[in-house]
């Protein structure tokens, strides 16, 4: 009986720790974000809009290019990350279809990275 209820204990907190520590992260990523030239010199202007019920907008600032695809927020372990899927838009190096790691998720900045020949960050801000 004991080792029943530590077992059940053990999946309770498992299952908490791997989907309740997205804390206040998909209110605060809700709006538009736009990384610059300027703060990210070998990338293109670039918008990036999430919108309520997964769907995300992107708009290309250098090259005048937009696409919609989906998103969604999950625990891998200890990490919050933004799975982005069914866009075909890319930045000046990357595909933003893929697992990105939210490094840091305030009200006006976000960073995430992907792990894409090494750690590719991204610096957005509101």
């Amino acid at each position: 009986m004991k080792k029943g209820f530590i077992g059940l204990l053990f999946l309770v907190v498992v299952a908490t720790i791997s989907t309740g520590c997205l804390g206040d992260a998909e209110e605060k990523i809700l709006g538009q974000w736009r990384y610059v030239h300027e703060v990210n010199p070998s990338q293109h202007d670039m918008y990036w809009n999430f919108l309520d019920g997964g769907k995300v907008t992107f708009y290309n600032a250098t090259t005048s290019v937009a696409d919609t695809g989906n998103y969604e927020l999950y625990m891998d372990g200890t990490h919050r990350v933004i799975k982005i899927k069914n866009t075909d838009i890319t930045d000046y190096t990357m595909q933003m279809n893929g697992e990105w790691y939210i490094v840091r998720l305030d009200f006006d900045k976000l960073v995430v990275g992907v792990k894409n020949q090494g750690f590719q960050q991204r610096d957005l801000y509101r």
